[in-house]
């Protein structure tokens, strides 16, 4: 991967509550160096029936291990 075309930044998962009652987790970025994500919120909605405790230790395991999130602009049709 390119390094020119590459924005990174550090980062945790915290779990949230929907007003609707769902669970999810959500990425928080600890610095605002990735442009196109300003502004933006980037999260998983998890399976049905999930409790706020099986997520929070699914988001202590990530934050554990999980070092930063990272995006890559690539040329139209190219992946990887």
């Amino acid at each position: 991967m390119s390094p020119t075309n590459m924005q990174r930044s550090n980062c945790q998962f915290v779990v949230q509550q929907t007003p609707e009652g769902n669970v999810v987790l959500l990425i928080q970025l600890l610095h605002q160096t990735i442009p196109p994500l300003n502004n933006s919120v980037v999260g998983f909605d998890l399976l049905g029936g999930t409790r706020v405790e099986q997520a929070k230790k699914v988001a202590d395991l990530l934050n554990e291990y999980v070092l930063g999130v990272f995006v890559k602009a690539t040329e139209k049709g190219t992946t990887g």
